[in-house]
């Protein structure tokens, strides 16, 4: 047995034993925590080199005292009892090393956490939750588990439970005078409300919405029902009127126990009410030969079938025809219901013809009314689209008139219409105006023309005109002459009316005359104005007095009035070559000398 010497001025002491050498060099064991938790351990190591052998001892009350533990020669030891610890060590060479002596104490675990509910339940329903906590303590972390299975995420020291199963709450002691010595909390159960389980009866479709009602089934009992159609929800009564035609989707919803959400079943029902109505391209049953109807069904059925005097035809949504016959249809929807339409009667008939007896066009409105008839009978007239039984010149005044029978017929084999033009002519009223005065050797337009379409001009004499077909001609007479013009419509309808062009002989009007007795210019002389049967002259002084006057044959003036003379100066002259032509008429100035 190795024995202890203690030498307090050297670091180190050897005593030659056998071969033995014991060391009191500095060996240290270090600890891993700072104490043994309740029903826990502590471990303890040594990092000296060169180590060969190990012999760990806890201190025991006397008599007995340091005592080896058995099976632990290494480096590293983990053990539960709380006391005094050191290590005898022997290096490779032999030399034996005793440590430092590690006192290690007992820690306390924390208070037993406390699993405290939201609600004082121990059942959720299913897709429900419920808060778990335990009060918060500083210092501590705390691990949740489900079923021994820690979760993840770590979480807080409250979690929100969704599943069913044992939760466990551990509270470890995270202070640096703990060595994390850890509490549990006693199990806390959760289980799953149990479930009901819910159904709907199913049923056939519903053919017909005169179908009556019917009670729908459906478990467990005591279950509201809800839906289009539903005319009692505790019974379920289901009315196909109430729903009308389509799929509708009824629910049957139960109450669970609790704070348990209802549970439900939903169905879909069909009501169908398939009507089999024969329809035709045009509408109508009747039809022209040499027409096909196009006979056809309701969309969205399954099946056709088409009948014609009872026997199959056709299978199709659609049936073309060319003759007549008694028709049928079965239609087949999807639910599947069936229906049968009324027999339809398809006829085809030939063509006619209609026609209107003829109205004369005419000249004026002096003309008796025409009955109005067309063939067939039966349609109506309209003229310039007014309804009219007759034609009335009188009423309906110069025009053009479009008079428009029709014959309406069920079919346009059995219809159609008959259309003439009827025209009102007026007659031509040409108005050539007053007699024109033509200075020889000159030419003039006569104006004939009428606004009046469909004309037709002739005019006479023609051969002092350019064009004697045309409405205004130019007139170049060498006399005085009369014009005729004859105006004509396309139907006949004739005017007339002329005009005299006299021709004239211009007149020499001198600017001055000396009445000086020279026998020179001693008259105001007007060569031309002979030859005018009854020309009329008169002249003005500058005050506007007449000093002149003279009709038929003209003396020339002299230059006096009454005998005296007048003076010189500027003279005002008038000329009528034709006294009743006012408008024909020369005017002017001349100058009177001394």
């Amino acid at each position: 047995m190795l024995k202890q010497i203690p030498h307090k001025n050297l670091l180190f002491l050897f005593f030659f034993i056998g071969y033995t050498w014991v060391s009191h060099a500095q060996i240290t064991i270090m600890k891993n925590g700072a104490g043994i938790c309740p029903n826990g351990s502590i471990g303890l190591s040594c990092s000296a080199p060169n180590i060969v052998d190990y012999t760990w001892e806890f201190l025991r009350p006397a008599p007995i005292g340091w005592s080896t533990l058995t099976g632990k020669n290494s480096s590293s030891i983990t053990h539960n009892e709380i006391g005094q610890y050191r290590l005898t060590v022997r290096d490779n060479v032999g030399v034996v090393s005793i440590s430092n002596t590690l006192d290690i104490v007992g820690l306390n675990n924390p208070p037993i956490p406390i699993i405290t509910p939201s609600r004082a339940v121990t059942q959720i329903c299913q897709g429900d939750s419920i808060i778990l906590k335990t009060n918060f303590q500083l210092g501590f972390q705390y691990f949740w588990f489900l079923d021994n299975n820690l979760i993840t995420p770590l979480q807080y020291f409250e979690i929100t439970a969704k599943k069913a199963g044992e939760y466990i709450l551990k509270v470890t002691d995270q202070s640096s005078l703990s060595n994390a010595c850890s509490s549990f909390s006693l199990p806390y159960k959760l289980d799953y409300t149990s479930v009901i389980t819910v159904k709907i009866d199913s049923l056939p479709p519903f053919c017909g919405l005169s179908t009556p009602p019917i009670n729908l089934t459906a478990t467990p009992a005591n279950g509201k029902f809800k839906g289009k159609g539903i005319t009692d929800a505790n019974v379920g009564t289901f009315n196909p009127a109430t729903a009308g035609v389509g799929k509708h989707e009824i629910t049957y919803e139960v109450a669970q126990n609790g704070s348990c959400p209802s549970v439900f079943d939903k169905r879909t029902f069909m009501v169908s009410d398939p009507k089999s109505i024969i329809t035709t391209n045009t509408g109508k049953t009747q039809f022209c030969q040499g027409d096909i109807a196009t006979l056809s069904a309701p969309a969205g059925m399954k099946n056709y079938e088409w009948f014609l005097g009872g026997n199959s035809v056709g299978t199709l949504n659609k049936l073309d025809v060319g003759a007549g016959g008694d028709f049928q249809l079965k239609i087949t929807d999807e639910a599947p219901c069936t229906d049968t339409s009324p027999v339809v009667k398809i006829e085809f008939f030939n063509a006619t013809s209609v026609t209107t007896d003829p109205i004369l066009s005419v000249c004026g409105t002096e003309h008796a009314a025409i009955p109005l008839k067309g063939t067939p009978s039966g349609g109506a007239f309209r003229i310039n689209g007014e309804f009219a039984t007759t034609f009335d010149y009188k009423k309906l005044g110069v025009g053009t008139y479009k008079v428009f029978y029709k014959l309406d017929g069920s079919l346009p084999c059995l219809q159609g219409s008959s259309e003439q033009e009827v025209e009102i002519q007026d007659f031509p009223k040409p108005e050539l105006g007053d007699d024109i005065l033509l200075g020889k050797g000159n030419g003039i337009t006569l104006k004939g023309f009428i606004n009046q379409p469909k004309l037709s001009y002739l005019w006479s004499p023609a051969t002092t005109l350019d064009d004697a077909t045309i409405a205004n001609p130019t007139a170049k007479p060498i006399v005085s002459t009369k014009y005729f013009v004859t105006v004509k419509t396309d139907l006949g309808c004739e005017g007339k009316d002329s005009i005299n062009v006299v021709v004239y002989q211009p007149v020499y009007i001198p600017t001055a005359f000396t009445p000086n007795g020279d026998a020179n210019n001693d008259t105001w002389e007007l060569n031309g104005l002979e030859v005018y049967p009854n020309p009329e002259v008169q002249i003005f002084n500058r005050w506007g007095n007449m000093i002149f006057y003279s009709k038929g044959t003209y003396t020339p003036f002299d230059g006096t009035d009454s005998g005296k003379t007048l003076p010189e100066g500027m003279y005002v002259y008038k000329i009528n070559p034709f006294p009743d032509r006012p408008n024909f008429q020369y005017k002017g100035t001349f100058m009177l000398f001394r």
